[in-house]
């Protein structure tokens, strides 16, 4: 496969703050067999300094308990030499590295006599991957979704997460085979000149990182939905896209932009699974425990309203069109149902396409456009003056007032 677009595209977020993971949806944590360093080590084991955090390896986060169907390039990569490989250049890079907090890789000594013992794990949320047919050429896109995730061993406490996502895209004329498929897979979990890679992306994520305080206030995304006319949309653009995928991906996003923009703990989106406050972790050496998952104190619910694309003008060499999104915000406090923000955000994007261009990859440009949306609105919560608000915001005196009430909420969670 010949590769086009040699820089990858790469949106990796996160906050000098940390995201705490989600166990309210009752997710799994699985070690991945033989990564990283034992999580205990024997009661002989020697102790690191206090104040020292302890690398646990590399995990998977999910609601099926079966990995290789949830994780089925992955979960291949990370077996054998590849997590050996991995765990190695994990420890290289952050060993080169001057960071926030003493990472210890050898020695984490035993739970049962350790007076406090915070954990950190490469935890891998999901892996995607597409192939679309656009004109003469076929695009591959593969994504990795993970974060930095702490735990505190002695509450038995999900202390918090930075959460990234990379994705890398391939163009070549020829279908993708699977080899195609695997070796994107492999150079984004063990590294390839001018690729972003896991493990370098993790280590980016330690270098802003810090333990976080379990007392702040967490918002959430809870609900993620897509409204008719979106349905409609993506029926026409993109008819084979997994639209309950999609629903999580784009609670995912919200909250990732949501976090480095702000700088806020974020309790990240459960899909629709069962809540819990706890979830099952099972480590490298096999010993499972319960941990506590905090409630959050404010929800967000997203619904994906509807896209738009249109021909603006038309010249004889190009056309420029506009993409259109729009999502309906809320902001609640679950307990009184308190409505802080109930209001519809929009974005318009435009794009330039040559006549000579057989086709236009309408999809990837509304969801550009989408991405563009979340930016934009999560930044200007700390920017009242942002010249985004002119457009993306109804223009009335209640979403004026709304705004301001979201702004001293996001004060409230930092």
């Amino acid at each position: 496969m010949t590769t086009l677009d040699i820089a990858a595209r790469i949106h990796a977020r996160f906050a000098s703050r940390v995201v705490h993971t989600t166990g309210a949806a009752l997710r799994r944590l699985v070690c991945s067999a033989g990564i990283g360093a034992a999580v205990f080590a024997s009661h002989s084991a020697i102790a690191a300094p206090e104040g020292t955090i302890y690398f646990a390896g590399v995990a998977y986060t999910s609601n099926d308990s079966d990995i290789a169907r949830s994780y089925p390039h992955l979960s291949i990569e990370l077996t054998g030499n590849g997590a050996v490989a991995l765990n190695s250049r994990i420890r290289s890079l952050i060993q080169g590295q001057t960071l926030p907090e003493s990472i210890a890789f050898d020695s984490l000594g035993s739970i049962n006599d350790a007076s406090k013992a915070t954990a950190l794990a490469l935890a891998l949320d999901g892996e995607t991957t597409s192939v679309e047919h656009i004109g003469n050429v076929y695009k591959l896109r593969t994504e990795i979704s993970g974060e930095a995730l702490f735990f505190d061993f002695k509450e038995k406490q999900v202390l918090g997460g930075f959460p990234f996502t990379i994705d890398y895209i391939d163009v070549s004329s020829t279908p993708p085979g699977d080899a195609d498929i695997r070796k994107a897979f492999h150079e984004m979990i063990v590294g390839a000149p001018n690729r972003h890679d896991v493990a370098s992306e993790f280590v980016k994520v330690l270098e802003r990182s810090q333990v976080p305080n379990a007392a702040n206030k967490h918002l959430r995304v809870t609900v993620s939905t897509l409204g008719p006319k979106a349905v409609e949309y993506i029926q026409q653009v993109a008819p084979q896209l997994d639209q309950a995928a999609f629903t999580q991906e784009v609670a995912r996003e919200f909250g990732e932009y949501l976090g480095a923009n702000q700088q806020l703990s974020i309790l990240p989106y459960g899909s629709n699974q069962a809540i819990g406050k706890s979830m099952a972790a099972r480590f490298i050496e096999g010993d499972a425990v319960s941990l506590k998952i905090p409630d959050a104190d404010y929800e967000i619910h997203l619904n994906v309203a509807g896209f738009k694309k249109f021909e603006q003008s038309r010249s004889n060499v190009d056309a420029l069109l506009l993409y259109g999104a729009f999502v309906d915000v809320d902001v609640l406090e679950p307990l009184s149902q308190k409505v802080y923000f109930s209001q519809r955000i929009k974005q318009g994007e435009s794009k330039t396409i040559p006549l000579t261009q057989a086709s236009v990859d309408d999809w990837s440009l509304s969801t550009d456009t989408l991405l563009s949306l979340f930016d934009n609105f999560t930044k200007a919560m700390s920017n009242s003056r942002s010249a985004w608000l002119n457009s993306g915001l109804p223009d009335n005196r209640q979403a004026r007032d709304q705004f301001s009430s979201l702004e001293e909420l996001v004060k409230s969670c930092r």
